[in-house]
């Protein structure tokens, strides 16, 4: 049994998911891609000392600046940390607003091929040299099935497309529709979703937050090991401090970008739970005693409806 706390950015997923916890003898899972960085625990707003000694943690900051973060690679970390809680007789709870990764979780994954350690280097390498539209092109030319499926934005879906078809020579849309559950069975699955005024002021609160807390310093000093392609540096955010710390903006410039970058992100997540989630708990804000109450009510009635049918 499962719990998935999903939602956009500083929703107060975490909150929840550290309440619940505490409630059905909890350990909390990440499902945020930039979560699994080392480098950038402010930025992602990774849990602090105080939230990660209230309960077990899983799968934060386990990923060095370099590694690709890939749902792939990510589902397999899940299911077997998953299987781990629940064969300690803990209750697993997944929280985090990388939609793709939830899908997956929730869906399954369609099985893709094994791809060699050369097709990869060879796929990676042309992404590095060629621009994004040189390269969207480059890979529609191999596998035309992709061209109006996959956004020239999308690098990530771009390079598993291209690996799959030169290890395969066929479309990686042939092996899609075949996805197998990860889970077994999700006991309830919340969406925080505040309204989206009262969402924007939180980001903008939670920036200024980061700024106090070092924010500016913890670019800088991985600003000083990577270059900007790597792929940590791909978190919201990391652009904008980068390049007030190379003096092409000023402070009030970059808080402002900061703001409007992150708000943007998070109305893309916003509409992706919107059209993908059927079937949730919504809960507009997850400090409210009455939607809290909403929650528990549902958590006492299913453990009533459970005891009975065993």
């Amino acid at each position: 049994m499962c719990y998935i706390i999903g939602g956009p950015t500083a929703s107060g997923k975490s909150k929840l998911a550290l309440w619940l916890a505490q409630r059905v003898d909890g350990e909390i899972i990440n499902a945020d891609s930039l979560q699994l960085y080392k480098s950038i625990p402010i930025l992602s707003a990774a849990p602090d000392n105080a939230e990660l000694a209230q309960t077990r943690h899983h799968l934060f900051g386990i990923y060095y600046d370099n590694q690709i973060s890939t749902v792939q690679d990510w589902v397999e970390l899940a299911r077997i940390t998953i299987a781990d809680v629940i064969k300690r007789q803990k209750t697993p709870i997944v929280v985090g607003g990388t939609g793709m990764y939830l899908n997956a979780l929730i869906n399954g994954l369609s099985p893709i091929p094994d791809i060699s350690d050369a097709i990869k280097t060879s796929a990676r390498k042309l992404q590095h040299d060629l621009s994004k539209e040189e390269f969207y092109a480059y890979v529609v030319e191999h596998d035309p099935d992709i061209k109006g499926i996959l956004h020239p934005n999308d690098s990530q879906r771009l390079g598993r497309a291209l690996e799959v078809v030169l290890q395969t020579g066929q479309s990686i849309r042939a092996f899609q529709g075949k996805a197998q559950p990860v889970v077994d069975s999700i006991k309830e699955f919340i969406l925080v979703m505040p309204e989206k005024t009262r969402l924007y002021n939180l980001i903008d609160a939670r920036v200024i937050r980061m700024l106090d807390e070092g924010i500016i310093q913890e670019i800088q000093a991985l600003k000083q090991k990577v270059s900007l392609n790597a792929p940590v540096c791909k978190a919201i955010g990391v652009k904008e401090i980068w390049e007030y710390l190379d003096n092409q903006t000023t402070k009030e410039e970059m808080i402002f970008l900061l703001q409007q970058a992150t708000r943007q992100y998070a109305k893309r997540q916003r509409t992706w739970f919107k059209n993908q989630v059927d079937g949730t708990l919504i809960i507009t804000d997850p400090f409210d005693s009455g939607q809290i109450t909403q929650l528990v009510q549902r958590k006492s009635a299913r453990f009533a409806l459970e005891k009975t049918a065993s």
